[in-house]
């Protein structure tokens, strides 16, 4: 249900893609969520974020300059290894995110998805089917924050002009 609320969202996005691949830049988080794909990438200066079913057009393309993008980088605390980025577009929030149990034994699980919100409410939220987890690293989009002039604030947990 909660993935049907999504694609009813997506479809009513103003900026509702009609075809557009993954990115071509730097992968930064993939998965698969059922029969759909859920990606971001970094090219240039831009976050690409991409949804929809894989190996077709996508239902929603959002680009953002990287000084436009929410970044939540992990604080270095912790079992859990987390990290957020959120892209906004029209009132409308989402934001993706992924984990990973630093003191698990074996292989680590990595979990993921995205949470799409109207101001506060939650409107979907979309986990990453177990496993499908590929790319899971948003430091690139920190990197690049920072070379257009933002810091992030250790003592605010903020982004500030540097």
């Amino acid at each position: 249900m909660r993935l049907v609320s999504l694609v009813v969202c997506l479809a009513l996005s103003p900026l509702a893609a009609t075809a557009q691949a993954a990115c071509n830049g730097v992968p930064l988080f993939h998965c698969q969520a059922g029969s759909k794909s859920i990606d971001l990438c970094l090219v240039g200066d831009v976050a690409v974020y991409r949804f929809g079913p894989s190996g077709r057009a996508a239902e929603l393309v959002l680009e953002r300059h990287v000084t436009d993008v929410a970044l939540q980088p992990w604080n270095g605390v912790g079992r859990y290894l987390w990290e957020e980025v959120t892209l906004f577009n029209s009132g409308y929030s989402y934001a993706l995110s992924y984990s990973v149990d630093r003191l698990a034994q074996g292989e680590p699980q990595v979990t993921g998805g995205v949470i799409v919100a109207q101001g506060n409410r939650t409107l979907a939220e979309v986990q990453c089917t177990p496993g499908t987890v590929r790319a899971h690293d948003f430091y690139p989009i920190f990197e690049r924050k920072e070379a257009n002039g933002q810091c992030w604030n250790l003592e605010t947990f903020e982004w500030q002009r540097c």
